[in-house]
């Protein structure tokens, strides 16, 4: 029977044990949400996550912290402005 890492605030505080799902690949508590970024050819990375280790980017839209990392990084270097600009309307 798999077994569980609790945490609350950033600290562990106990274990629970039984088939619950996936592990968070970073803290091993109960996986909440899977990371959303996009990888190519329209996959998405999955990486296992619990609520305090995903990142919610849009309605339930959750990045890992390493995924996090690099859409803060596009989103500073002006790549969502930048997309944004390149959508052609959709004539009337």
């Amino acid at each position: 029977m798999p077994c569980y890492s609790v945490r609350k605030n950033g600290q562990h505080i106990g274990f629970i044990c039984g088939d619950l799902g996936e592990h968070c690949r970073e803290c091993g508590a109960v996986s909440d949400n899977l990371c959303d970024y996009p990888v190519g050819d329209g996959k998405t990375c999955d990486r296992a996550i619990c609520n305090e280790h995903s990142r919610q980017v849009g309605v339930d839209l959750h990045y890992c912290p390493t995924h996090a990392k690099l859409w803060d990084k596009f989103k500073r270097a002006g790549g969502v402005k930048q997309v944004l600009e390149n959508v052609v309307p959709f004539p009337d």
